[in-house]
């Protein structure tokens, strides 16, 4: 009787492509950046939302509390309008010298 899940692990070759490191571009390394930056900021905008939600409502409307709950609900959207802004800013940028910063592409197999 012969073992049929025998597999010969030096005849396994990797799928798909992998790019070399001279394809990598500045360009390329800056948009990620941006983008990986926006991620981050979003995700930070909802957590400092939630947390605002949550004093503002434990709060009772009274007092210290609501005030630092108020002020943290506040901050959270001039956070995201300005990230929001330096982005508007970037894609003006990369118009102008024709770079594009803030596409980014996640390569496929």
């Amino acid at each position: 009787m012969e073992a049929k899940a025998q597999v010969d692990f030096f005849q396994i070759v990797p799928r798909g492509q992998f790019s070399p490191l001279q394809q990598v571009s500045i360009s390329g390394l800056i948009s990620a950046a941006v983008n990986i930056i926006l991620i981050i900021a979003v995700l930070l905008f909802v957590f400092s939302l939630l947390l605002g939600g949550i004093k503002f409502i434990l709060s009772g409307g009274r007092g210290e509390k609501f005030d630092e709950a108020k002020r943290q609900l506040i901050n959270a959207f001039l956070g995201l309008v300005i990230v929001f802004s330096t982005w508007v800013f970037l894609s003006f940028a990369s118009n102008f010298f024709g770079i594009d910063f803030t596409r980014f592409e996640i390569p496929t197999l």
